[in-house]
């Protein structure tokens, strides 16, 4: 009996319910979508970085030994450790891609993970082990040769394997613009090729604790501080990048999820508490026959049992066979971990448990009140409220405003809870839109930041890394072009700092010509004056330093330490550091090697230079971007339809709420005359009225929450982006519209309302 009478509930009131299955299958789906994506991302490269042996501390020298590695590895905390040497070179049979050459005489931590020849073999002088995703790009197989140049010259060598390895997850060559699989690759190769021509610069550790840096201080007292830098994973771009952006899929699967599933509790809450009072008699007539309390209770959750529960399922469905894959798809194009796929995980059913518990627990408080009616009471229909007149009554304005106009601000007063849901539904449904409708605003901001503010010569010429200084010269007079150099370096507060008091970043030298420019915190071009540096926004704030201060640095490949002070702080939008001129940078007495060369004279024709290694002008580099931007913009769509269905249900929700609450006062306005267009009139004008206090509410969070968005992308992302005011229009546009649109949805049932069954009294 209860079972059919349910299913007629369900069918009378289908929109209300529907808009909880929805709700609870885009917080599912939502969830599953992004946290599916990281925990099959997360297991995958369990096994890789378990396979390769990950380094926990990587430690950088002028020139390790063997000795070295010894005293390291007998300290308490090291599990493994190991030496090598990294030198940067090219392929000359393959467009001059760059190659990143790895030395060593070991194979024991950071290993080369084999995906098909032989195991990478430290003693085979004669074979090269080579990146497998480079080689699929360029067509190059086991067995074939590969020509590498770099500064110990050119030579040719069979491949032996092809490899992927754990610090090469996100790859990006020195003179692309974006990902590029086919421009950069990696190789292994014996130490013993050069017969120790090269020195050891670089020694890998694995830790027993994980402890990472925090082991820094035991490390340098080993080595006697004769080192350059020490970091961890985090300051490692191949693995960083990665781990920030699942970081930020993580959050964005939470957030999601406990926005959908609040709005889908408020929802329920109010359906129900409107379903019980209307069936009071049922309810009575029920505890009047005998029929237990809780049968009665359970009947009522059920309601809220199958819908929040069906709409689980789909959205667990949703995430599984198509949002989680597709993730998937499109993150294995920029990040590359051998073994990934699309993992189901019971932490799904623990959610999806959790959000039907979360709403019947909704459901249950809203009918326990009216169960606590004795059965006599409950068969008499409900006294009416006892009128109060509204804060809005009491005032001088109150006379002077329309009948439609006070009965909606009366109605709004009783029905606290349903006028809530709407605002905050509209107000979140608002931000989404914001976001969507401030995309193309969005990519055409962090162009013009780039390429006309930052960046904005025509071309950018990367330069060989074996090119002479005196050739470098002669080609930057040439084209009256501007000096690069980058490098990596770490900055302090204090002079000889501890591990918890450097930071790791990047340098900067710049000849102060306006072709490569630093920008203030508002994002406007700003110089550094000589005799001082510029230090980004985030170091500053984090190292508790302002203009004035003095700062310490080194770089990597060196253990000396500098100071300056601290002239401007700049906001650095994806790379933290510290930007300085070349004349400061010459009395450092620290080796100047430019790494490009930007000009506004055409530069395709200096291509074939031996200094250079690749040119790219602004046009292929707005092109770049713009893909790298594809998976941001994929977020926003995303966006943009989970927050238009959002407006929808909840503006419908609202609108049948408030209809089937006053159902007796409509009837009642049509017996007094109202035409069915007047009443519809002066619903659309409640739904406006809450959807522009939404669009209030939800428009000013929109230029903070959007910068929080692409800022937990990682620690070097800064971003202080604006949302053109046309986004705002745009969303609040769409949101009025729908509000509109739903007012109509109801003109059917107001034509269509019987006054006499409605308004007759218990028989």
């Amino acid at each position: 009996m209860l079972v059919r009478k349910m299913l007629r509930d369900l069918k009378q009131n289908f929109g209300q319910f529907f808009s909880v299955f929805i709700l609870a299958m885009l917080a599912m789906a939502m969830y599953v979508t992004f946290e599916g994506h990281v925990l099959s991302e997360e297991n995958a490269r369990k096994v890789f970085h378990k396979e390769c042996n990950t380094a926990d501390l990587w430690v950088y020298g002028e020139s390790f030994n063997e000795n070295q590695l010894e005293d390291i590895k007998k300290l308490s905390f090291v599990k493994n450790a190991q030496l090598r040497t990294k030198i940067n070179g090219s392929a000359p049979d393959c467009d001059d891609a760059q190659v990143d050459i790895y030395l060593t005489d070991e194979n024991v931590v950071n290993k080369a993970y084999r995906i098909s020849g032989e195991p990478f073999d430290p003693s085979d002088k004669d074979g090269i082990w080579l990146t497998d995703a480079f080689a699929k790009k360029r067509h190059i197989s086991v067995g074939d040769d590969f020509t590498v140049k770099c500064k110990m010259g050119t030579f040719t060598k069979k491949v032996k394997g092809l490899i992927e390895a754990c610090e090469y997850e996100y790859r990006q060559a020195d003179g692309d613009a974006d990902v590029y699989i086919e421009n950069i690759a990696f190789v292994y190769m014996s130490y013993d090729v050069f017969e120790g021509e090269i020195p050891y610069t670089e020694m890998d550790i694995v830790t027993k604790d994980a402890g990472a840096l925090a082991h820094e201080d035991k490390i340098a007292k080993t080595l006697n501080h004769e080192y350059s830098a020490i970091i961890d994973r985090k300051s490692v771009p191949g693995l960083a990048r990665f781990d920030s952006e699942l970081s930020q899929h993580r959050s964005f699967s939470y957030v999601f999820a406990i926005v959908f599933l609040g709005i889908a509790v408020l929802v329920i809450a109010t359906s129900m508490s409107r379903m019980v009072e209307k069936q009071r008699t049922q309810i009575g007539t029920m505890n009047a026959l005998g029929m237990k309390k809780s049968k009665v209770l359970f009947h009522y959750i059920s309601f809220s049992l199958i819908t929040s529960g069906l709409g689980v399922v789909g959205g667990m469905l949703l995430g599984v066979l198509w949002g989680a894959p597709y993730m998937l798809k499109v993150f294995g194009e920029y990040y590359i971990v051998p073994g990934r796929k699309s993992e189901f995980n019971m932490i799904y059913f623990v959610l999806g448990v959790a959000i039907v518990a979360i709403c019947c627990i909704a459901a249950c408080f809203s009918c326990m009140k009216l169960l606590k009616v004795r059965p006599a009471q409950a068969l008499r229909p409900a006294a009416p409220r006892a009128g109060q007149r509204c804060i809005a009554e009491r005032l001088s304005i109150w006379e002077k405003l329309s009948f439609s106009s006070q009965y909606n601000v009366r109605d709004i007063s009783r029905g606290k809870l349903r006028a809530f849901m709407s605002i905050a539904g509209t107000a979140f449904g608002m931000l989404l839109m914001v976001y969507g409708a401030g995309c193309s605003g969005f990519l055409d901001d962090m162009k013009a930041l780039v390429f006309d503010k930052t960046t904005p010569a025509e071309y950018q010429i990367k330069l060989a890394e074996d090119a002479g200084m005196e050739d470098i010269e002669q080609l930057s007079d040439s084209l009256d072009g501007e000096l690069i150099m980058t490098s990596a370096l770490e900055v302090s507060a204090v002079k000889n700092a501890a591990s918890n008091q450097k930071k790791k970043g990047v340098l900067t030298v710049t000849e102060g010509k306006n072709l490569y420019n630093i920008l203030n915190t508002d994002n406007e071009i700003t110089k550094v004056e000589e005799g001082t540096v510029a230090l980004s926004r985030k170091f500053a704030s984090e190292l508790n330093l302002k203009v004035g201060d003095t700062v310490y640095w080194h770089l990597y490949t060196r253990n000396e330490w500098h100071k300056a002070k601290i002239g401007v702080i700049y906001r650095s939008s994806e790379t933290q550091g510290m930007t300085m001129l070349r004349k400061d940078y010459s009395k450092s007495k620290e080796l100047y090697k430019p790494t490009m060369l930007m000009t506004n004279k055409p530069a395709k024709k200096v291509e074939s230079d031996s200094c250079v290694t690749s040119v790219n002008s602004k046009a292929q580099m707005e092109k770049a971007f713009e893909k790298s931007m594809e998976i941001v913009n994929l977020l926003v769509y995303m966006m943009i339809i989970f927050s238009a269905i959002c407006v929808i249900v909840v503006l419908y929700n609202s609108g049948s709420l408030s209809f089937n609450e006053r159902i007796k006062e409509l009837a009642t306005l049509k017996v007094m005359g109202f035409q069915s267009g007047a009443i519809r009139k002066m619903m659309s004008q409640q739904n406006i009225w809450l959807s522009i206090i939404g669009i209030i509410v939800g428009a000013p969070f929109g230029k903070v929450t959007f910068n929080m968005m692409m800022n937990s992308n990682g620690e070097n992302f800064d971003y202080n982006l604006s949302i053109h005011p046309i986004a705002y229009v745009e969303a609040g546009i769409f949101v009025l519209v729908v509000s509109v649109l739903v007012s109509f949805m109801f003109s059917k049932r107001i034509r269509r309302l019987d006054m006499v069954e409605v308004l007759k009294g218990v028989e």
